[in-house]
């Protein structure tokens, strides 16, 4: 999917404060919607940049190299091999500074709250509800909802309203948190849609109520039969054994499968396998959001079912 204005500064906003967009990732973006970013204060132009980055593997001991004018163009020249120098353009130069507050006002009103973002904690804003009455946060950055007291500061927020949180991914320890509180964690770059209006983006709100599950994932190993949500797949006999990786890491200590515990099964790569798991289970008529929340991706180490081995069932 082609990545919107949008998306881009999400992604770049897990870095907190020091969030800023270049100008060569901004050139492409330049236009009216651009503008009103700018005007809503989004973007905060900063002043031009002076220097650039040295080149890979350089030993010119400089801590970056200076931006010199080349007649109606710009040049980072390196001082020990003119063949790395970079010709830049003025757009190139330019450099914006994310405003979280605006950009969490943007991202309220992509998926339809009309009301400005509370802030509910620092760094954590409550966007609105749902149609069913939940409530929905947002949080920019990972870090902001890591620390002590997040579950409680949410849930005085909430006054009583299930939660949905908006958020980067988070870190396996932080995830299990906020799952085993109750909460429904989406990541919120998962949920924005390229759109006409506006804000170039949009958030489907229906995809912000929980997923509703079943106490019990039931598994029937004689007939390859996962029952999860309250339907049934039958999954063939070369991707069961893959799924049955990640129930035995289910039900022991450590919930994780690694890529080369997955690949166990056969000489595929780990993301290939998942990702036909998880087309099996979109074929039998489960949502992507349903089959990425059973199906889990843990970055850097791995992956794992979405079900606490409390809710498991094991039939021979």
């Amino acid at each position: 999917m082609t990545e919107t204005i949008l998306s881009l500064l999400t992604r770049l906003s897990e870095a907190g404060d020091d969030a800023i967009l270049p100008g060569e990732l901004a050139a492409p973006f330049f236009g009216p919607l651009f503008d009103r970013l700018l005007a809503r204060r989004v973007l905060v132009e900063q002043a031009p940049l002076t220097e650039w980055e040295v080149c890979d593997a350089c030993e010119c001991g400089l801590p970056c190299r200076p931006i010199r004018k080349a007649g109606d163009a710009f040049r980072a020249e390196c001082p020990l091999d003119r063949r790395q120098d970079i010709d830049l353009t003025e757009d190139d130069l330019r450099a914006f500074r994310i405003g979280s507050e605006a950009l969490a006002s943007v991202i309220g009103a992509a998926a339809g709250f009309g009301a400005a973002p509370k802030l509910a904690r620092e760094k954590v804003w409550r966007l609105g509800d749902t149609p069913l009455g939940g409530a929905v946060f947002l949080a920019l950055e990972p870090a902001a909802l890591t620390g002590d007291g997040i579950i409680a500061s949410l849930r005085q927020a909430a006054q009583g309203s299930d939660i949905t949180i908006l958020a980067p991914e988070l870190p396996p320890e932080a995830a299990r948190r906020h799952h085993d509180a109750g909460f429904h964690l989406v990541e919120t770059l998962a949920l924005l849609t390229p759109a006409s209006d506006g804000l170039g983006a949009a958030i489907d709100v229906a995809a912000l109520a929980p997923v509703p599950v079943t106490p019990v994932l039931r598994v029937r190993r004689a007939t390859a039969e996962v029952n999860w949500n309250g339907r049934s797949v039958i999954l063939s006999r070369q991707i069961f054994p893959v799924f049955e990786r990640l129930l035995e890491k289910a039900l022991s200590r450590d919930q994780v499968a690694s890529g080369s515990h997955v690949e166990g099964t056969t000489a595929r790569e780990a993301k290939d396998l998942i990702r036909e798991l998880r087309d099996a289970f979109k074929a039998a008529g489960f949502t992507d959001l349903e089959s990425k929340t059973l199906i889990m991706t843990v970055r850097n180490r791995g992956y794992r079912l979405g079900v606490p081995a409390s809710d498991i069932v094991v039939d021979g």
